[in-house]
């Protein structure tokens, strides 16, 4: 009865609240083009937007501040990769960058971009919530070292978290994180030079890849101080929520409760998050900004996008922390498979393994006992294989 009263009266004390959720309808409910037309995950609209601001040359009054800037972050966080070739940081500097030439689905890559006069060619294989075909990055490789053999190459795998790209040794990882820093800082410089037209319609791109692909930030902020003062009322209303991603969470952090050694950390919906009580005894809390334990390092069930991926991975904190786990993910390549590139300064996924694909979910959306069976194997063989091994080298090198 008791808790019965106590959980009555966190309800209540939402209900009258309900003005804290204004913020975040004012910040939901402005109109986007690109989400009235539903091209926000259509990779090949993407790809069109990114090569008509690639284009030094063309309407939208940028000139080459963003491609100048794309490549220049490029260089310079995989410098000791790319600079094996003849191009330096010095020479990117200094290049014309209105020499180059922008083509769309060039032999069925989604954007090159060709300079003649530095000899240099960036090819991007842009990927929106979708996976690579099979051997579709060797292809492109080896089509464009065929036909630009004099040329100085980089192969750009544009993902929006920074995905690993299957040939680790000739594509590099970029994230959609990078293209909204850059445009944000190319339109704050070239501000009083377009047009508002073009003002708008960037900033309504922007707008999509915050709300979608990159995360907003601000919005997340209020999200989780809301939770944080109603977290028990928010918690019963997702634990009776009628809806398959509630049942698919509820399982999980059921199946996980089933090894002792599982420490679970703050979790909604979509995201269930989880140490190890191994990992947890040598790893200080010094996170900040993440969730309420202050850890840095979380292993983080997505069940979002229509399907189930478990991430490892590194939050904001403790700089020395943050970067030893991240040298530590960089030195076993084969065992930390998806992890990024670059250790961003809020959070670096070092590992990523799809649990069940959307293909999968779709065909059994209707029958939970289907979907719920899948899961607790596929669990099962992460936490004895893949997380057992991580564990085991993270408490080995961790010194």
């Amino acid at each position: 009865m008791e808790d019965f009263l106590e959980k009555q009266k966190a309800i209540e004390d939402l209900l009258m609240d309900m003005e804290i959720f204004e913020q975040i309808e004012t910040k939901l409910s402005n109109f986007n083009a690109f989400e009235t037309l539903g091209i926000v995950n259509a990779e090949i609209r993407h790809s069109n937007v990114l090569a008509w601001l690639l284009n030094p040359k063309e309407n939208h009054g940028l000139g080459d501040v963003f491609i100048k800037k794309l490549i220049q972050t490029l260089f310079y966080q995989n410098k000791n990769t790319i600079l094996k070739s003849n191009v330096t940081l010095f020479d990117i500097s200094l290049m014309d960058y209105y020499d180059f030439n922008i083509r769309r689905e060039w032999k069925n890559i989604d954007i090159l971009a060709i300079s003649e006069e530095n000899k240099l060619v960036l090819v991007i294989e842009n990927k929106v919530w979708s996976k690579e075909s099979n051997n579709q990055l060797k292809k492109y490789f080896d089509i464009v070292h065929k036909e630009f053999s004099e040329y100085n190459k980089v192969f750009i795998f544009l993902t929006p978290y920074g995905d690993a790209p299957s040939d680790e040794e000739n594509w590099i990882s970029f994230d959609y994180k990078n293209v909204f820093d850059i445009l944000q800082k190319s339109i704050e410089l070239k501000k009083d030079l377009i047009s508002q037209n073009v003002k708008f319609f960037i900033e309504q791109y922007l707008e999509i890849l915050r709300r979608y692909i990159v995360g907003n930030f601000e919005l997340e902020k209020i999200c989780r101080e809301i939770y944080y003062k109603h977290q028990k009322a928010l918690d019963l209303i997702f634990e009776y929520k009628p809806d398959i991603y509630s049942e698919i969470s509820d399982y999980i952090a059921e199946v996980l409760e089933q090894y002792p050694n599982v420490l679970k950390d703050n979790s909604n919906k979509t995201l269930i998050r989880f140490i190890t009580e191994d990992l947890d005894k040598i790893i200080e809390k010094k996170g900040n900004g993440w969730t309420t334990s202050n850890r840095i390092l979380l292993y983080e069930i997505q069940n979002k996008n229509d399907k189930i991926v478990v991430k490892l991975i590194i939050g904001p904190g403790d700089d020395i922390i943050r970067n030893k786990l991240f040298d530590i993910g960089n030195k076993n390549k084969d065992l930390f498979k998806g992890r990024v590139n670059t250790l961003t300064p809020q959070y670096t996924q070092i590992f990523s393994k799809e649990l069940l694909s959307k293909n999968y979910i779709n065909r059994f959306y209707s029958n939970i006992e289907v979907i719920q069976k899948r899961i607790k194997i596929e669990i099962q063989n992460f936490i004895s294989n893949e997380m057992k091994e991580i564990n085991n080298y993270i408490i080995q090198n961790f010194v």
